[in-house]
């Protein structure tokens, strides 16, 4: 059974016909003990029947272990989503609701050509010279979520020196406590950096040329008081 409407699905496929260039997407899936990776395998077999650009691999953990520690996968389901030139952009966790549209962007951001960050945001990654690691928690009903999660992915996308997970907080119950998750979108950046709520882009960026020029204390630090904007605005 579709998973998509006919209207819908002639809507993505519509939207896949604005790719420039062949995306890749590697899926890391089991059998055993993976809720949501039946979903997911699903959900990507149905985007890969829509365009010949959608290059899909479909991995299983258990069984290809080097492979899944070579890309650095940690959790289950993963969907790694690229040009081809690298992994460093991933979401875990089922793409369903409002993250269905955070894979979309995902999707096309890998197979277009335009530029898709503020100037600002560009100078801040071609300056970069620590890697960030950022984890944005989202879950399928936060309207809020793909926009902390899509800027996070980009800015993943555009340099060598940035790993976005976007990871959907009820999958993971575990990682969720350990990162306090009380509310989404919740971003973490290398351990430390925090925001609850969608910084704007610009505000982000702002925030992080700011903690990152703090001593290295170990401290947590809000980038929403860095940012000096209500989060969500």
């Amino acid at each position: 059974m579709a998973l998509l409407s006919a209207a819908d699905a002639e809507q993505v496929k519509k939207l896949f016909e604005t790719l420039k260039k062949d995306v890749h997407i590697r899926m890391y899936t089991q059998k055993l003990n993976c809720e949501g990776c039946a979903d997911t395998e699903a959900i990507l077999s149905e985007l890969g029947s829509l365009s010949d650009r959608l290059k899909i691999e479909t991995l299983n953990a258990l069984t290809e272990p080097d492979r899944k520690e070579s890309d650095g996968v940690e959790m289950v389901p993963a969907v790694i989503v690229s040009d081809g030139t690298h992994t460093r952009a991933r979401l875990y966790g089922t793409p369903s609701g409002y993250e269905f549209t955070t894979l979309l962007t995902a999707i096309v951001d890998a197979g277009s050509e335009a530029q898709n960050l503020e100037q600002g945001t560009q100078d801040f990654l071609e300056g970069l010279t620590r890697e960030l690691r950022f984890r944005v928690f989202v879950t399928p009903t936060c309207p809020y979520c793909p926009r902390a999660a899509v800027v996070a992915l980009r800015m993943a996308q555009k340099s060598s020196r940035v790993r976005a997970e976007v990871i959907e907080a009820n999958e993971y119950p575990d990682l969720s406590m350990k990162y306090r998750v009380q509310g989404v979108p919740r971003t973490v950046v290398n351990e430390r950096f925090f925001a609850e709520g969608a910084l704007p882009e610009q505000a982000l960026v702002k925030a992080l040329g700011k903690a990152l020029e703090l001593p290295e204390d170990g401290l947590e630090v809000n980038l929403i008081s860095l940012a000096e904007v209500p989060a969500g605005s």
